[in-house]
């Protein structure tokens, strides 16, 4: 019996793997998220079902650049994750703001409330009115790096009890991602990492 065309069949697929890998790499994108602060009596029973406000992603310097994108990449993911949650998106919660002729306070929360700062309580209970939820989900886009061959990208996200004041969750999306290939090292594009930081601070949701 021959076999000669089979192994040359093999040999041909082997060589046009290599050469895609050559060519398209392959992304290698670690995800670096975690929790940074829980209430300790939370309503983890409840809060799947629960209205869910998310705000306009903050993003500040040259990280306000990619904040819109970082937005949309992280409002699919919310929604393709936590389908039980009622949720009202950005845009929904940016049209109320406006229609009630409270933009400034938008704006107020954009360009000061840092997570290294509590937002006044006011400024919380004024959204509440207007957006008609309990829960208010806040996202930093807080940094957009590369540094050593990696793109490196950074979400904090905030959950707020608005009817008791409190911040009762805290957790940081957070990813550094890059493509193997031979040579050279390539960045991972900046829309892979944001959504592998994306749903790891999804996960860690209550």
């Amino acid at each position: 019996m021959n076999f000669r065309p089979k192994h040359s069949l093999l040999k041909k697929r082997i060589l046009l793997f290599i050469s895609g890998l050559l060519l398209f790499g392959c992304v290698g994108i670690d995800d670096l998220s975690r929790e940074d602060y829980r209430r300790g009596v939370l309503y983890t029973n409840n809060l799947s079902t629960e209205t869910i406000a998310v705000m306009p992603m903050i993003g500040r310097g040259a990280n306000r650049d990619y904040a819109k994108t970082a937005e949309a990449i992280f409002y699919k993911a919310l929604t393709e994750m936590r389908q039980q949650t009622h949720l009202i998106s950005p845009e929904e919660g940016r049209a109320r703001i406006e229609a009630s002729n409270l933009g400034p306070l938008l704006e107020n929360l954009r360009e000061e409330t840092s997570f290294k700062r509590v937002a006044e309580e006011r400024s919380v209970a004024e959204l509440k009115k207007i957006l008609g939820t309990r829960f208010l989900l806040q996202t930093e886009l807080q940094q957009v790096e590369v540094a050593e061959g990696a793109t490196q990208v950074r979400i904090q996200g905030r959950l707020w009890d608005i009817e008791m004041g409190d911040i009762i969750w805290e957790g940081t999306g957070e990813s550094r991602g890059y493509l193997f290939l031979f040579f050279p090292r390539i960045p991972a594009s900046f829309e892979k990492a944001a959504e592998v930081a994306s749903r790891g601070l999804i996960k860690r949701l209550p």
